[in-house]
């Protein structure tokens, strides 16, 4: 699942995850959306068209739809790094060791529950 699509809302992602969840996926990879060196993201991205989150903002969003999803679904990536030569954005997914401890810390300080929004 890639969270960050153009034109895509936070209530959107959420209801991807939680579609995923809901229609038997035994598990799901999140991925933050890249913008590429001689891609046509990296235009619309030049244009002001995209608008990605900060890592803050993919934490809050990612916890929201880890909490979306069922309990027992295995979550194999919170997040991919693209290709540091040909990164455009967002920088700072390129440490992806400070992007894992921040999102790390980040779900142990609101005590994250996957599932905790199903019922």
């Amino acid at each position: 699942m890639i969270i960050g699509l153009p034109n895509e809302s936070e209530s959107d992602i959420i209801k991807t995850a939680r579609y995923i969840s809901d229609n038997g996926s035994d598990g799901i990879k999140f991925h933050l959306l890249h913008i590429l060196k001689n891609t046509d993201l990296e235009i619309e991205y030049d244009r002001g068209k995209i608008a990605l989150p900060s890592l803050e903002e993919y934490a809050e969003i990612l916890s929201e739809c880890i909490k979306n999803i069922r309990a027992d679904m295995v979550i194999h990536r919170l997040t991919g790094d693209g290709d540091k030569k040909e990164l455009i954005a967002p920088l700072w997914s390129a440490d992806k060791k400070k992007v894992l401890n921040y999102i790390n810390k980040y779900f142990k300080e609101i005590n994250l529950i996957q599932g905790e929004y199903i019922k």
